[in-house]
This record gives C-alpha cells, structure tokens and sequence, in this order.
C-alpha cells in the first residue's frame, strides 16, 4: 500500500468517478484503475461497488474510507512540518537546563520562538549537571544549558553567559539603605546570610566573607522567597532581583570589600553532533537576543 493508492481512493470517492479523478490528479484512467485495484488486494475485497449507474462504496469502502483519509492527512501534516522544520520554522525542539537556569530570559525565549515560530514543537527537562549530560548521551536533550566551567572533554559551549551577581535584602532589614557597610556589619546583623551555591568559586567567596559557624544554605528561589518575606541577606543573580530592586521590594547592598562575583553558564552540545538541525540554530538565535536585552550579561557566541 503507498500514498498514491491512497491518493486516488480519496479522488474517486471525492469525484464520484474513475475518469474524473484521473483528470483531476492529472493520470490516465487505466492508471487510477490499476491503483484502486492494487489498494483492493490490499485491503482484501472490493471498495466499490461493481454495475450500475452511480459509483458507490462498498461496505469494506466505507469502512476503509474514514482511516485512508486520516493517513492522507497525517502525511501531509507530515510533509508540512518537514518542511517548516527544514526551514527552521517548524520541528521540535529539546533542551535541558539546570532548574536555576529556567527563568528569565530562558522563558522569555520560549515564549519569544512560540510567538514567531508557533509551528515549532518545545520540550524542556530539568536536572543538574550530571542529569543533563546522561540526557545527551541518551539523546532525550540536543542542547543543555549548564554550570560553566565544565571540564567535559566531549562537551563543546555554543553560548557563555556571565551574570553578575548582587547582595540584596528586604528593604526593612537593619542592612538597608546604610550606604557602604562593612563585612563585619554582614557577618553580625544578615540574620542569616542565606549562602547559595551557583558555583565552587562563589561557594568559597562567600564562606571565606561570611564564614561558616551559622550555615544557611538554600537554592536561590528559597532565598528569594525568604528574602521577600523580610528574613537574611543573599546572593542573587542580578537578572533574578532587577526588577524587584527597581519597585523597592528589595534592596541592593553595597559592602566594602565584597568582590565582584558572576554566576557563569554554557549553551552546550556534544562534540559528536556535528550539525545543529534548523530549529535548535533558531533557539539559539532567539535565546542569544533575550541574553543581550539584559544589559548586565555578558554573552559569548561560538562558532558553530
């Protein structure tokens, strides 16, 4: 059974007639007949019925009929989406991300290729830094967005992204809207300074400020919510708090000797892919724009 045997079953039901739909479909008669005869072997009796003066299905034809439609219409979306996809408006998309990583301009990426690229299919999965990687091995992701560095020799970084990182706290905490203040004053008045871990570096920046006779660690959305409700001090990315800063939510701290800290991340892919198919290059494309309407990022392309 193939497509054109399908094809001109649908024509002759459509048309009423043998030599109409070979107008129409732009073949001889003997040729629609010898396909309808073909299909009949296939489906094991007649489609339709045989005499008189109007064509008309079988009981097996009209049985038959609902499901060779479906196909019909199953290989044209088919074609369709094969061709959107070649065009790199249409495919399916899937990528891993570490959970940290899914907000911002990771969403409104999302949301930006939905809007202008509707007829590409999105997949999102979560988990940390090994999760993903068994992800590309095992081919349910083709890009993950991941902790930079990594030190995975069959990895190779489309995107780098830098986002700074800043000390906020509620602007009713006894730290806010001192000015400078001193690391001393963060030590004995953060109560508690919630430490979160976007990278060893950062890890050890803050253990050495702060130190670590009072552990608070906790993920970042945690010390977000916590920070909101009016409770410690903590290290957010700047992406994460700019709007709140901005509405006077939450404040930002400025304390001598703090050092410039960045929570650094990678676009990643395999090694041993060795193209990137259309929709993913569009991904890539809408995503590395989201990246640079933050004007506190830093982002680096790599040629791929």
């Amino acid at each position: 059974m193939d497509t054109n045997q399908l094809l001109a079953f649908e024509h002759v039901v459509r048309h009423g007639s043998f030599s109409k739909a070979a107008r129409m479909m732009d073949i001889s008669q003997p040729t629609i007949s010898i396909r309808i005869k073909n299909l009949e072997e296939e489906v094991g009796g007649e489609l339709f019925k045989r005499g008189g003066n109007k064509l008309e299905l079988s009981e097996l034809g009209r049985t038959f009929l609902p499901f060779a439609q479906q196909a019909i219409e199953t290989i044209n979306k088919g074609i369709e989406q094969a061709k959107l996809a070649k065009e790199g408006r249409g495919g399916k998309i899937a990528i891993g991300t570490l959970p940290t990583l899914a907000a911002h301009y990771f969403s409104s990426a999302l949301a930006t290729l939905h809007k202008t690229h509707p007829h590409i299919g999105i997949v999102v999965h979560t988990g940390h830094n090994q999760e993903l990687l068994e992800m590309l091995y095992e081919g349910y992701v083709k890009l993950c967005i991941m902790t930079y560095p990594f030190f995975n020799t069959e990895l190779k970084s489309l995107l780098h992204i830098r986002e700074p990182l800043v000390l906020v706290t509620h602007p009713d905490h006894p730290l806010a809207n001192r000015g400078e203040i001193e690391i001393s004053d963060l030590r004995k008045t953060a109560d508690p300074f919630l430490l979160v871990d976007w990278s060893v570096e950062t890890k050890r920046v803050q253990r050495d400020m702060i130190g670590s006779d009072s552990d608070f660690e906790v993920p970042p959305q945690t010390a977000y919510d916590l920070l909101k409700s009016g409770m410690g001090v903590a290290l957010l990315t700047e992406t994460m708090v700019s709007q709140d800063i901005k509405q006077g939510t939450l404040v930002s701290l400025s304390v001598k000797g703090f050092p410039k800290l960045y929570r650094e991340s990678a676009l990643v892919q395999l090694k041993r892919e060795k193209e990137i198919p259309s929709p993913l290059r569009t991904f890539i494309s809408v995503f590395s724009d989201e990246i640079e309407k933050e004007k506190s990022c830093e982002l680096k392309s790599f040629t791929f």
